[in-house]
């Protein structure tokens, strides 16, 4: 089960009201406690990159590619050089799983505004409680 605490729920929700920069990396700073949670990123409905939580690998195309994959149903998408195998995907959320290499899950939610967030975990914890995390994050 992933435990959280009272700051960074209260900070999560805060989340997806006048995403700014500084709202992002302020809620990041409060993510980052969770030693599970890699990236965080924000995507508009073309795969442009808003906010990304650090300098990690995450080209346009990779992005375009996530938007794709979601809105498209299609079944794998690939992150930062490596497959991950979608295992849940619907209009509101989306949640892969990195199952042969063990590199961990990319979890998203679309947002109030119709933006897409998403995560990459560590491969620890059940997805779907990942999944229903980013979920609440982004519809508060």
């Amino acid at each position: 089960m992933i435990r959280l605490s009272s700051r960074i729920k209260e900070n999560l929700k805060n989340l997806t009201i006048e995403m700014d920069e500084n709202k992002f990396k302020e809620v990041l700073s409060e993510l980052k406690e969770n030693q599970a949670v890699e990236e965080v990123f924000l995507l508009d409905k073309s795969g442009n990159i808003k906010y990304k939580s650090g300098d990690f690998q995450l080209s346009e195309e990779e992005a375009k590619g996530i938007i794709k994959t979601w809105t498209e149903k299609e079944k794998a998408l690939m992150f930062q050089g490596s497959r991950f195998a979608i295992l849940k995907n619907d209009e509101i959320q989306l949640a892969g799983k990195n199952i042969a290499q063990g590199k961990g899950n990319l979890v998203g939610s679309i947002t109030k505004d119709g933006d897409y967030i998403v995560a990459h975990t560590k491969d620890e914890g059940m997805i779907l409680e990942w999944s229903v995390l980013i979920n609440k994050v982004a519809w508060k």
